[in-house]
């Protein structure tokens, strides 16, 4: 994209249009800012921890993941739960070895409103060539909007 270009789509931003490129813009810093992590991660805001075979992570709820009925995309909160049981599996793998989903079920039980969505991924079966993992996102109600199953297939860690 052309400066030009850029300029004269910033001029012709909408108002409404301000705080979701503000929001873009963060998080393309926030991935600047650090060495590993994704930009999606970034682009999310996401925030994750691990605990003792369990991942937590947790992204606001904002106009950027949303559909036009103002509640979070499928896709997205498809992505979260990928994203918070993929990390759970790294996290119990050796250095040397990765791993890349082989398969998800996603049940979606509720709308994605409120401020913020928390993913809790936790271990079903860890063997020699998969893993598998559970994952519940969780409305700031409390109330479960997602649940989903996932296999993941253990691979050799790519060399950089």
């Amino acid at each position: 994209m052309e400066k030009e270009e850029l300029t004269r789509l910033l001029a012709e931003l909408k108002e409404e249009d301000v705080p979701v490129l503000k929001l873009f813009l963060e998080g393309l810093k926030k991935k600047a800012e650090k060495e590993n992590g994704s930009y999606i991660g970034a682009l999310l805001h996401a925030q994750g921890e691990y605990t003792e075979n369990q991942f937590i992570l947790t992204i606001p709820n904002t106009a950027i993941i949303q559909n036009s009925l103002h509640i979070v995309h499928g896709g997205i909160t498809a992505t979260l739960l990928d994203s918070a049981m993929g990390s759970l599996v790294h996290h119990i793998l050796p250095d040397h070895l990765a791993a890349v989903t082989s398969e998800m079920k996603i049940n979606y039980v509720a709308p994605g409103i409120g401020t913020e969505l928390k993913c809790i991924a936790s271990l079903i079966h860890k063997g020699s060539k998969t893993v598998v993992t559970e994952g519940k996102v969780f409305r700031d109600d409390g109330k479960l909007m997602a649940h989903c199953t996932a296999s993941f297939f253990i691979i050799d860690r790519p060399k950089r």
